[in-house]
């Protein structure tokens, strides 16, 4: 279930909810696919929220660099949401782990199988 998004240039940095907390996915603006690299799973959802406000902004920075637009807000928002995510992050304990580790682990879980030895 999809709990909020922020939106950048080119990406929406979705958080959703996920078995093991909350997921934070990124969607393409223009053709809606998911970028199957990029995602993180947090325990706590003010965390969550954090760092998808810190990733739109931060790609709205890199957009405007890129553009050679001067925008003293873009730079300012980008030190706010950062600033915010450290101190929750720091607060709760709760950095995330990258979506795609989570994903190699579930995929290990299921192929082992258990051996007993006597």
């Amino acid at each position: 279930m999809l709990l909020t998004a922020s939106e950048g240039r080119h990406w929406r940095y979705e958080v959703c909810e996920h078995a093991d907390g909350y997921l934070v996915q990124m969607r393409d603006l223009e053709t809606g696919d998911l970028d199957e690299e990029f995602s993180t799973i947090f325990r706590t959802l003010p965390v969550a929220f954090a760092y998808a406000e810190m990733s739109a902004a931060y790609e709205r920075y890199a957009a405007s660099e890129l553009e050679h637009v001067e925008d003293e807000q873009i730079e300012f928002d980008v030190e706010v949401t950062e600033r915010h995510f450290i101190d929750l992050s720091d607060r709760l304990h709760d950095v995330g782990i990258n979506g795609v580790v989570v994903q190699a682990w579930e995929r290990e879980q299921q192929r082992s199988t258990v051996r007993l030895l006597h």
